[in-house]
């Protein structure tokens, strides 16, 4: 959607809904993140201390911490300067929003190692 806020540079009114629907898709996906972050964080209690598989999942909650605190930013940016992608500061804002990217897809992958190979959660 931020793409889009980007693309549309002449019609005022597209830019907003584009604007205020990323806007709402971060915030969501934040709070998302923790929600499953703290179930996360609740199941890891499943696996002994000993377990091997106890590295990939330290893996995959690093990168979801990750993921929340560039989440986190993009979503103060947007409410710090309303205006970022009119502004300077846009490539700041948009390099955070691809760093997300990459620590979501991260995060995603991780998981389904983690559930797919090595059945952490599979009974």
């Amino acid at each position: 959607m931020t793409l889009g806020y980007l693309w549309r540079r002449g019609n005022h009114t597209h830019r907003i809904d584009y604007e205020r629907f990323a806007y709402w898709s971060f915030l969501l996906s934040w709070l998302a993140a923790l929600v499953a972050s703290l179930v996360g964080l609740i199941d890891r209690g499943v696996l002994d201390y000993d377990d091997p598989r106890q590295q990939a999942l330290d893996q995959h909650i690093t990168q979801a911490i990750f993921f929340i605190i560039l989440n986190g930013l993009v979503l103060y940016s947007r409410f710090r300067w309303p205006r970022v992608l009119d502004s300077p500061k846009r490539w700041l804002y948009l390099g955070l929003i691809g760093l997300g990217i990459a620590a979501i897809t991260a995060t995603g992958w991780l998981g389904g190692k983690l559930v797919y190979e090595l059945h952490v959660g599979i009974r």
